[in-house]
Parts: C-alpha cells; structure tokens; sequence
C-alpha cells in the first residue's frame, strides 16, 4: 500500500470498487445462467475479455505495453477459436442428422 503511487485513500478505493465491479459482474452472470443459458453466459465472458483492455485504454489513459498488448492479441484469438469450434460443431451436428437418414421438411418425417 505505501508503494501505491496515488496514496492510501486511492489505493483502499480501487480495492473496493474492484471488489464491488466483481460482485455485479458475478451476479450478472449468474442471471444469465439462469434466465438464458450457461452458453450464452460463457460468450458474454469471454468476449468481455478483449473489451476490458481496450475500455482501460480509452477511458483511463492507461498506457499500453508489450504485456498488454500480447494479451489483448490472445483473448481476441481466444474468443475468435471458440466461435469458430461453435461453427465446427454446429456444422457437424447438421451432416451427422443427415446421415442419420431423417428428412424433416414441413413438419413431415421421411424415414428413407
């Protein structure tokens, strides 16, 4: 706490209100687990990843370093992976209710 170049109030207050952006951050995912889904909840995370850095450097003028700007490169890269494994899963979810023989089209059932 000495180190803290702002002083002592300065530091006790960032402490709190991290404390506090936590809280109704996890209570926030929380609701959308259970009001949507766990997935949906998941995606909100992970693409608030990337934005965080980015709102830092916009509203706080918060100098951006080699660390910061790896990291920033990662969750990008991260969130961008998990939409497409979501694509890839999706799409062979489809081809294997193809090969399964089923046919749906207008609300009919072929068994072929």
């Amino acid at each position: 706490m000495k180190e803290f170049e702002k002083g002592r109030v300065s530091y006790i207050m960032t402490l709190l209100w991290i404390a506090v952006t936590w809280q109704i951050s996890s209570i926030g995912m929380l609701g959308l687990i259970f009001e949507v889904s766990s997935l949906f909840s998941n995606v909100i995370g992970t693409l608030a990843l990337p934005i965080v850095p980015i709102l830092a450097v916009m509203l706080f003028h918060d100098k951006v370093n080699g660390v910061k700007f790896v990291a920033l490169l990662l969750a990008v890269w991260g969130f961008l992976f998990y939409v497409y494994q979501h694509y890839l899963d999706d799409k062979k979810a489809k081809a294997h209710k193809s090969d399964d023989g089923l046919e749906v089209s207008n609300a009919e059932v072929e068994i072929c």
